[in-house]
C-alpha cells in the first residue's frame, strides 16, 4: 500500500497494549490513545468493549457504508461476553467484525489486521463510486427541467422534490415537504390524483396528461405526468416526473378550435402547396364543399382552376395568376362553376404562408358565393340607370326629408342641381300654393306606412310654377323601420292645360251646337208649315236630319270625354258572355225588323268594366241603323279566341249583311290618327277602338259573308273567381 493504515488500539493493560503495538508499528501507524480516533481498524481488547461500544457503534454508522473493521482480541478461555460477528443481530453494521485470540503470534495478528483493511480499502472504493453516482444522481435530479416529486406509499407525504418541482408549484423544498401531494397536484380532484397513484403501484408504472396542479399563488397548470415506483414491493415509494403543458394544452386547443373553425366556417377555405406540380390543393373545408359540389376527395390534388368555365370572365383569373407569380395576397370576383354545372359568382381571397425564412410554403385562399350581393348591385345599377334616364323627375329624401339623390329629370325640371338639391329639403320647390293642412295630411300619410299621391304645384329655380302629379312611397328596412322616401313627380303642366282647353272646348261647342241644333229645328219646323211645295219640304228634310246627326255627335262627344275619367284596374272583370246577351235582347227588342243571331256560350271572363256596354251598343247601332237592306242580320258570337291563345284571351265578333264601313275610315282606324286629306266621318268607331285599347284589347275587321261588316273585339281574358276580387262597380 503507498500510505501506512492507521489503527488504535484499545487495549487493557499496558504491557498487552504496548507488545501489540511492539508488533503493529512496523507495518502502521499505531494510535494508543483513550480517546476514540477516526482510523482504518480498531483492535479491541473484551475487557474494553463495554467502555468503547456506544462510541464504536455510532462511528460505525456515521462512516457506512464505508467499512470501518474492529479486531477483537479474546482471551483464551473466556467466557465470551460480546458477541461474535455471527451472533449480532440489530440495524446497522456489526460492532465486531472479527476475533482472534490471545495471545496471537504475530504473522495471525498482521493476516487478520491485513484482510480487514483490505475489505476496508474495497469499501471506500465502492463508497467513492457510489458517493460519485449519487453526487451525479442528485446534479440530474436537481438540474433537470421536468419537476421531481418523490412520492412516499401511502401517497400522502412528499419525501423528495427537485428545484424544477418548486418553481412549478411555488412552494420552498421544505414547504413542499411538510404538504400533502394531493393539495397541489390535481387539487380540484383528489380522487383522481390517488386512483393514478394505485395503478402505479400495481403495475409498476404509469402516465398520463389529465392532471393538473395548484400553485401557491392559486393559478391552475395542467401536467403531463409519468410516473414509476422505486421498488419491487407492492408499497413503493413513487417518483413522478411532471412537465407543465399548460401552454401547450391551450395551443392545442386553439388550434383545435382554429381547425374546426376553419372546417365549419361558411366560407369556402382551401390551403394549396406551390412545391408541388400546378400548386393543387392539400385541404379544403366543408364550407368548399357544400358551395361547389365538390367533396373533398374530388377536390384534393386540383388546382382550383377546374371551377372556371364558358362565362369566367380571363381579367380576374390574369390577376389572380400574376399574384401568385408575385406572392402576393389578392381579392378578386369571377364567376365560377359548381359541380352541378350551375354558376356562382365567387369572391376569391388568397394570401401567401411564409415560413420563418420568409419562404412561401403554402397559399390559403377564401371562397365566399357572393351571387345576391352581386345581382342586387347588377339589379341596383339596372336601376339607378333606369331612374337617371327615366322621364320623370326622381328624388329620394331620408326621412327627416333631406334630400339625398334627384335624377337628371329632376334637374331638368326644377332647374336646381343635383349639387344644389342633395342636403336640402324638397321646400326649395315648394310653390305655396299648396297650404299647411296639405302637408300635414301628407306626412300622415307616409310615416303610417302608406303611399300619398297627389296633384300639386311646384316652382321652379327660375320662379315658374309647373303641374306634377305626386307619387311619395316609404322605403323600410329589413326590420320594417322607414328610412327613406321616393318620391316621383310626372310634369302635367301641359295635360292640365289641354283638359282644361278640352272641357272649355266641350262645354262651350255642346252647349253653343246644342243651342243652334236647337234654333235650327224650331225654323225648321216654321219652314215646313210655311212651304206647300213638297220639293220644298223635302230640303226641310234633309235640314233635319242633319241636326239629328249633329245632335247624336253632340252626344258622343261627351261619352269621349266620360271615357278616360277613370282607369281599368288590372282585376276589373266581366262577364262578357252576360253583357253580350242583355245587350242583343235590348236590341231585339227595340229593332224588331232586324233579326239577330246570338249563340249563348258557357261564361266568358274578361278584363272589362261598364264601359264595354258603350262598344257593344254602338257596334251594334252601326250594323242596324246604317244597313241598307230590307232586313238587316246581325250574328254576334262570344268565344276563346281562335288567333290568340285561348287561355288568355277571349273574341266578340259582330258580322252584318250591311254596305260594310267605308275603306277609309278603316284606314283611319287602322292607322290610329286622322289627316287633313284623310278622316273618319264619325266618333263611333273612334269611340270602339279607344275603349277596347283602355283594356289592353285589340280591334280587328273581317270580311262578312256577303259584302257586310265583321268586327272582332278581343280582350284579355280572366278568371271567374279573379271577378270576386274586384268593386261591385266593376262586375256585370
Amino acid at each position: 500500500m503507498s500510505e501506512k493504515h492507521t489503527v488504535q488500539l484499545l487495549i487493557h493493560g499496558d504491557n498487552d497494549r504496548q507488545a501489540l503495538e511492539a508488533f503493529l508499528d512496523e507495518r502502521y501507524d499505531v494510535i494508543a490513545d483513550d480517546t476514540l480516533q477516526p482510523v482504518d481498524c480498531y483492535l479491541v481488547g473484551e475487557r474494553m468493549v463495554p467502555t468503547y461500544r456506544d462510541a464504536l457503534r455510532e462511528h460505525k454508522n456515521e462512516v457506512h457504508p464505508t467499512f470501518t473493521p474492529v479486531l477483537l482480541i479474546q482471551q483464551e478461555g473466556s467466557r465470551g461476553t460480546v458477541p461474535l460477528p455471527a451472533e449480532q443481530t440489530g440495524d446497522g453494521p456489526p460492532l465486531i467484525d472479527e476475533v482472534v485470540a490471545a495471545p496471537v503470534d504475530r504473522t495471525t495478528l498482521f493476516r487478520r489486521v491485513g484482510n480487514l483493511l483490505a475489505r476496508r480499502e474495497q469499501s471506500v472504493e465502492l463508497s467513492e463510486r457510489y458517493e460519485d453516482a449519487q453526487t451525479r444522481l442528485q446534479r440530474l435530479f436537481d438540474s433537470t427541467n421536468d419537476a421531481i416529486f418523490v412520492v412516499a406509499p401511502s401517497g400522502d407525504e412528499i419525501t423528495e422534490c427537485n428545484p424544477a418541482a418548486c418553481d412549478l408549484v411555488g412552494y420552498s423544498r421544505d414547504e413542499l415537504l411538510s404538504v400533502s401531494p394531493t393539495e397541489t397536484i390535481h387539487a380540484d380532484n383528489r380522487e383522481r390524483f390517488r386512483s393514478f397513484l394505485e395503478d402505479v403501484q400495481e403495475t409498476g408504472q404509469g402516465s398520463t396528461d389529465d392532471l393538473t396542479c395548484q400553485t401557491k399563488g392559486g393559478q391552475k397548470r395542467q401536467l403531463e405526468m409519468s410516473a414509476a415506483t422505486l421498488g419491487d414491493s407492492e408499497q413503493s415509494p413513487v417518483i413522478l416526473s411532471a412537465r407543465d403543458v399548460t401552454e401547450r394544452k391551450a395551443y392545442e386547443r386553439e388550434l383545435e378550435l382554429k381547425s374546426q373553425a376553419m372546417d365549419k366556417a361558411p366560407v369556402g377555405i382551401t390551403i394549396t402547396d406551390p412545391d408541388r406540380e400546378d400548386n393543387p390543393m392539400i385541404y379544403v373545408n366543408e364550407g368548399f364543399e357544400a358551395q361547389t359540389g365538390y367533396s373533398e376527395a374530388e377536390a384534393l390534388g386540383r388546382n382550383c382552376r377546374f371551377l372556371q368555365g364558358e362565362a369566367t370572365r380571363s381579367e380576374p383569373v390574369a390577376e389572380l395568376r400574376t399574384a401568385v407569380e408575385n406572392d402576393e395576397p389578392v381579392s378578386v370576383e369571377l364567376r365560377n362553376y359548381r359541380k352541378d354545372g350551375s354558376q356562382f359568382w365567387n369572391r376569391v381571397s388568397i394570401a401567401p404562408v411564409r415560413d420563418d425564412t420568409g419562404t412561401v410554403v403554402n397559399y390559403v385562399g377564401f371562397q365566399e358565393d357572393v351571387s345576391e350581393r352581386k345581382e342586387r348591385e347588377m339589379d341596383l345599377q339596372l336601376f339607378k340607370k333606369a331612374v337617371e334616364n327615366a322621364g320623370h323627375a326622381v328624388f329620394i329624401t331620408g326621412r327627416d326629408g333631406t334630400i339625398e339623390y334627384v335624377n337628371p329629370k329632376f334637374e331638368a325640371r326644377s332647374g336646381y342641381t343635383r349639387a344644389e338639391a342633395v342636403g336640402r329639403t324638397p321646400r326649395i320647390i315648394k310653390s305655396g300654393k299648396q297650404d299647411e293642412e296639405f302637408y300635414d295630411r301628407m306626412w300622415q300619410t307616409i310615416l303610417s306606412g302608406e303611399q300619398w299621391n297627389a296633384n300639386l304645384i311646384n316652382q321652379r329655380k327660375s320662379g315658374e310654377l309647373y303641374h306634377v302629379d305626386q307619387t311619395i312611397s316609404p322605403i323600410e328596412n329589413d326590420d320594417g323601420e322607414i328610412t327613406h322616401f321616393v318620391t316621383i313627380e310626372s310634369d302635367v303642366t301641359s295635360r292640365r292645360l289641354r283638359k282644361q282647353q278640352l272641357d272649355v272646348l266641350n262645354r262651350v261647342l255642346r252647349h253653343n251646337l246644342k243651342n243652334g241644333m236647337t234654333v235650327v229645328r224650331g225654323r225648321a219646323d216654321l219652314l215646313r208649315e210655311s212651304l206647300s211645295d213638297d220639293e220644298a219640304r223635302a230640303h226641310v228634310s234633309a235640314i233635319e236630319e242633319q241636326v239629328t246627326a249633329l245632335s247624336t255627335l253632340s252626344d258622343k262627344a261627351g261619352t269621349v270625354r266620360s271615357l278616360f275619367e277613370d282607369d281599368v284596374s288590372s282585376q276589373t272583370v266581366t262577364n262578357v258572355t252576360e253583357l253580350v246577351g242583355d245587350v242583343v235582347r235590348g236590341f231585339s227588342a227595340e229593332h224588331p225588323a232586324a233579326s239577330f243571331d246570338f249563340n249563348d256560350p258557357d261564361p266568358l271572363h274578361a278584363r272589362a268594366d261598364r264601359r264595354l256596354r258603350l262598344v257593344l251598343e254602338e257596334l251594334l247601332d252601326n250594323a242596324v241603323i246604317h244597313n241598307d237592306k230590307p232586313v238587316p242580320e246581325v250574328t254576334v258570337t262570344a268565344r276563346p279566341s281562335r288567333e290568340k291563345q285561348s287561355e288568355e284571351w277571349i273574341d266578340i265578333e259582330i258580322i252584318d249583311n250591311g254596305p260594310g264601313i267605308p275603306v277609309h275610315e278603316l284606314k283611319t282606324i287602322k292607322r290610329g290618327e286622322e289627316t287633313p286629306l284623310q278622316h273618319g266621318t264619325g266618333l263611333g268607331l273612334w269611340i270602339v277602338h279607344w275603349t277596347v285599347s283602355l283594356y289592353g284589347g285589340e280591334v280587328t275587321f273581317v270580311d262578312g259573308p256577303s259584302r257586310g261588316t265583321g268586327i272582332v273585339v278581343s280582350l284579355p281574358r280572366m278568371s271567374a273567381d279573379a271577378s270576386h276580387r274586384g268593386t261591385p262597380a266593376e262586375h256585370h
